[in-house]
Parts: C-alpha cells; structure tokens; sequence
C-alpha cells in the first residue's frame, strides 16, 4: 500500500542501540511560504516534533510489526518565510508488556507539500537527518512503573545545551543518521481515529509540605484527571527531585512504591529557575509530590489533560443521585478513553476484551460515536499468536492470554454491528473472528466428557472476575478441566458468531454447535434439586456470574430460568457474588424475565455506587473495595465499572 511515507526509510542516531534509548533529531530547511507543508511520521516507540523549537505534536499511535500506523500532520501554521527547523525528540522503549511490542527503534517521516497534484519533498528520514543520543534523557535506566506500562523516564536538566537551543540550530555534536532495521515495514496505515487535543492546565493546590532531611510538597488536583505533567520551582542548587503521583493518599503521602510497582519520574534540578513538560508519559492521579533534597520556591505542579476530541449526549432522569452516578460514570468513560479504550489510566493503560466491552456499550450511549470502537476492535483482530489465542492486551508483547475474555470479544462485534449499522467492517474481520473461535471448538470436540476445558499451560490465565475462585492463576500450570463458566461464555460466542454470520450474509453452523454444548451444559453441571448450575459439577459451589451465563447462553430456560433470576435477586443466596466487571452479565440475566427486574437492577447500582459518591469519588472503582482492592493497588477510575450509563439508558424513561 502507497502512503505519505514511501521512499522514507527507518533511521536511528545509532546502529548500535539498546532498550530505554532516547535520542534526537535535527533538520534545518528552507519554505517559501506559498504552499500547505504536510509531516507524515511514525516512532518506535514514542515521538515529540518541533517546528522551529516549538512543540507541535507527540504521541505515536500503538501498532504492530505487521501494522505500522503513522500520524499526518499539517505543520503550515507553524512555518515562517526562509529558515526553518524541523525536530524531533524519540524514545524507544526496548521491551514488551502490556501496551508495547517490541520492533527495534526507529524514526520514519517525510516533510512534503503538494503542487499540481504531485508530492514534493523537503525532507525524508534518511542517512542525510543529523542525530544524536540525548543528553538530558538518561538512557538505559529500564526502570519500570509497572509490567503493563513499562518504562518511566528521567530527565539532567543540568545536561541542557547552554549556548543555544538543539531544536532550532542543531548542534556540533549531531552526526548522520543511520538506517536500520531493514525488513521493518514502512507504515501505510494512517492513524485511524481522531489525534489527542489538549486541555486547559490544571493547576495542583499544595495541601501539605515538610522539611528536614527530606522535603515533600503534596499536591491535590481535587479530582481524578489524566494528563501531562508540568513542574516549575526555583532551586538554589543543584540537587535531585523526585515527582510522584497517584490515586490515593490514604497513607498520607502520595502511595508510589506499591510492591514492584513506582509511580514516580526522576528530575535532576539545575540551579534557578526550571520548568519541565513530561510529555512521553500520560498520568493518571489525583494527587501528585515533589521530593527534594533541599527546599524548592515558587512551585508549581500542573497536569495538562489528553483528551479524546467527542461529543457528549444528554442524559437527566430528574433524580440527582442517579445523574451523579451517571456523571461519574460518564467521567471515567473518557479517562479511558484515549489511543485505544484503556482499563485505566494510572496503573496499566491497557486495552483488555472485556473491560473495553463494557466501555464500547456504554460509549454509544454516551457519545453517539462508533469510529473509536471500530478502531479499537481492529487494533485487536490485528492481534496474531501461533496459537491463535487471543492476546490479553492490544497490542501487547509476551504470550500471555486470558482464554475467557477471548470469547467476550464476540458480544463485542455483535454490539458494534448492532449500534454502528458498520457490517461491511464486521466481515472484513470475520475471518479472525472464525479463527479465534476454531481454537476453542476444536479443543472442545476433542474432548471425551463433551465439554470445553480450561487451558493448562503457564501463559493461559484462567481468569473470569476478581471473586473468589473465579480469579485464576497468574503463570502458573493448571490442570485442564471443565467448567461452568468457560463452556457458557463458549456457548454465548457461538451463538453470538451465529448473529454475526447472519448479519454479514455467511453460512454458519455456530448455533447448532450452542444448542449441542448447551446440552452437555446441563447434563454435567445442572442441580434439579436446587434448579441452580454448579462450577465443576451439579453438587459443587455456585456463582451469580455462572448462573447468569446459563441462562443468557440458552441453557437454563423456562422455570429454571426463572427460579435463576429469583436467586439473583436474594442477597443472601449464598452464590459467589459478581463483581463491578461482570454485573453487566447478571443484569442481562436479570432482565431477560422483562421489565419486572426493571427496579431490581437499578436499586442495585443505586447501592454500589452510592458508597462511591459518599466517599467523594469523582470517578468509578475498579472493586468495590476501592483503594483497598489488591492490597491497596485498587484503581479508583476503572472503564469497566461504567456499565450503569448503559442501564440507565434502556430503563430510565
């Protein structure tokens, strides 16, 4: 595919170059003023441009090796008649986890206008770009925040170029370019949905400081934001400062050291005034501390919100508790919402099927848009293992995968076929869809009992919600055994792909393969005494969520369908109980019996997250134990947790 980039090659300041790597890039040039210049770049990993030492754009577009996405950039305004200077400040992060997949580093970019309807160059990513290694980055540190996000950065303030500005006039100490990577693709896959706008600053209010030995300055924002950060102080001498940040202060500081995990940035303070904009990573928090080995002046913390550029629906049901929850919920929505749905912007940032399935529902009630749900569906189905899993985040590198979410990628396609009208973009991915779900019917008709099982190697997490014996294990070998719950979400996807199928003109035989799973569902975990679904067997332990799942895969019906919804409803039934993840499903379940659960499911959110409001939240939690979830990790702003967007919408009148 041609694309704004071709004859642009991969470049790097070095042949030579290893993980957490900052470097720079410098390109003088000459406009004359008469036509639209366009920038067409793409970074491994991420990337700040400046035209003529002012920053203009940031933030590469998550991609693939095998799907390398560029940003298109109209730089017009920003050029003047004569001299010009392009720059570029990268970093390459040189791992996998949740959010990245390693491709080597690298910088490809063309700098054209147009005339007579041909492209004309001014500047391409070639041996010709003068580069170096940053000076003021440090490099090599690999010093995670946590494994989903990866690195964090530090910045020698004390290693700027004193004589003039590298942005604008270069520097003696940049060399040629090389180019590198050879086999690595040229993008031709233009971002595909609206770029990042930035907000107003938010200022921090200073709420608390001491001296000593030590000298701390604690910051609240007054509500959960998620941005970039800025900091401004004056030093006296040179020393190290330290920046940390995050949801809670229930330990009366900032909590960053939670376990392996450290939410905090490294900044070496030169003498006087400084002033830093850490744009290579997007924070989210509440609250932010400056650390210092000697006393700061005049500071000033700011966050400067990344927003995804959307509109908002209206919603008042003319009851305040309820527009509040809804707000919040509404809220939290686009806090995660920014390349790609994320679970949550402090702690991972990363796209899972399940938690951006709540999100995508919720957001067509909301926002009334399907172009970001499209690309984040497709960011996922261009996920490819040779296991034909799919992976537990997109794009993510490693092996791990997390079987059951998998199937609830199929409610997903189904839901944004539904509300988008969009099926030509169904079929296109359909051949994933198919292959993924193989996976599992294959293993399933392979089996002697005439179940799905569960996957036994390390790198399958057996994970279904965070409740008790629904949570799996982490990276560890399990027995493969059949369950409840993998063989109703098995049975829900097949009958989802069966819609799927019909809707995009496809023969299929996914609903007789549901009705026959279905079958074995009860005969091997049915209770006619209790008319309940036990987890392994009819006489073992039950869950709201498995129940739930019977009965919405077709399995329960009639009066035990019924008698499900009944149990559902008595608090005291003593059925493992869903979390905020999976009330979704239990709502569904609930609601299948008609309107009469109407008031049932709304007096339910209306309890949840009451406690929430009452303990000042400004977003929704991930648990209901808040910050106290995951010995003291709980995400207070969680994109799963907004499901009640989507029941007030379908039950509020």
């Amino acid at each position: 595919m041609i694309s704004e980039l071709t004859g642009a090659s991969w470049i790097w300041h070095s042949a030579d170059y290893s993980s957490d790597e900052h470097a720079e890039f410098f390109i003088p040039f000459e406009y004359s003023g008469a036509d639209r210049v366009f920038l067409a770049v793409s970074a491994d990993n991420d990337y700040g441009v400046y035209i003529n030492g002012k920053l203009i754009a940031f933030g590469q577009y998550p991609d693939y090796p095998h799907y390398k996405v560029y940003d298109l950039i109209d730089v017009t305004e920003h050029l003047q008649n004569g001299k010009n200077s392009l720059a570029f400040e990268l970093w390459y992060l040189g791992n996998n986890c949740f959010t990245n997949i390693d491709d080597g580093a690298g910088l490809c970019f063309t700098l054209y206008y147009e005339k007579d309807g041909e492209r004309r160059l001014i500047a391409k990513s070639d041996e010709s770009v003068l580069s170096r290694l940053s000076k003021t980055y440090m490099n090599h540190l690999c010093k995670s925040i946590t494994s989903q996000i990866g690195y964090g950065y530090s910045y020698d303030s004390t290693a700027e170029d004193i004589l003039c500005d590298w942005r604008v006039f270069g520097g003696e100490d940049f060399t040629p370019s090389v180019k590198v990577t050879p086999d690595k693709l040229i993008p031709s896959i233009k971002r595909p949905i609206k770029t990042l706008v930035n907000g107003e600053a938010i200022r921090g209010r200073l709420i608390k400081s001491e001296s000593g030995g030590a000298y701390r300055y604690l910051f609240d924002f007054g509500c959960e934001i998620v941005g970039i950060y800025r900091i401004r102080f004056n030093s006296q001498v040179q020393q190290h400062v330290k920046l940390c940040y995050g949801e809670h202060i229930a330990d009366g500081w900032v909590r960053d050291r939670i376990h392996s995990r450290d939410f905090s940035f490294d900044y070496y303070a030169k003498r006087g005034d400084n002033d830093y904009f850490g744009y290579f990573r997007r924070l989210g928090l509440r609250y932010a501390e400056l650390r210092s080995e000697s006393p700061l002046e005049n500071i000033e913390v700011e966050i400067i919100p990344r927003n995804y550029p959307l509109a908002t629906l209206p919603f008042d049901c003319k009851d305040d508790e309820l527009n509040a929850i809804y707000e919040i919920c509404e809220r939290t929505l686009r806090l995660c919402m920014h390349e790609h749905y994320e679970d949550c912007p402090w702690r991972e940032q990363s796209m899972y099927i399940l938690d951006s399935r709540n999100q995508m529902l919720c957001g067509y009630y909301a926002f009334g848009e399907h172009e970001f749900p499209r690309a984040c569906l497709e960011l996922i189905c261009e996920d490819r293992r040779e296991d034909r899993m799919l992976s537990i985040c997109y794009p993510a590198g490693g092996d791990m995968a997390i079987p059951s979410f998998a199937l609830h990628l199929y409610t997903s396609v189904k839901e944004y076929g539904i509300h988008s009208g969009d099926w030509n973009f169904v079929k296109k991915i359909s051949p994933k869809l198919r292959d993924a779900l193989s996976l599992f019917v294959e293993r399933w008709e392979r089996s002697d009992d005439g179940l799905a099982h569960t996957f036994g190697e390390a790198k399958y997490w057996n994970f279904y919600e965070w409740a008790d014996g629904l949570d799996g294990y982490i990276g560890r070998l399990e027995d493969e055994r059949a369950d409840l719950i993998i063989n109703c979400l098995l049975s829900v996807a097949l009958r989802n792909m069966h819609f799927i199928s019909e809707n995009i003109g496809e023969s299929s035989n996914y609903l007789a393969l549901s009705e026959r799973l279905n079958s074995n569902i009860n005969k091997a975990f049915f209770n006619a005494d209790t008319g309940l679904y036990g987890m392994y067997s009819p006489s073992g332990r039950c869950s709201e969520l498995g129940n739930s799942l019977a009965l919405l895969c077709g399995a329960a019906q009639g009066e035990i369908a019924e008698n499900i919804r009944r149990v559902l409803c008595d608090e005291n039934s003593g059925l493992v109980k869903t979390t905020l993840s999976m009330k979704g499903f239990k709502y569904d379940a609930l609601l299948s019996g008609g309107e009469a659960y109407a008031d049932h499911v709304i007096a339910d959110i209306r309890r949840i997250y009451r406690k929430m409001l009452e303990e000042g939240a400004t977003t929704v939690w991930e648990t209901e134990d808040g910050e106290r979830a995951f010995d003291n990790a709980g995400s207070l702003c969680h994109g799963w947790s907004a499901l009640p967007i989507y029941y007030f919408h379908k039950l509020i009148k």
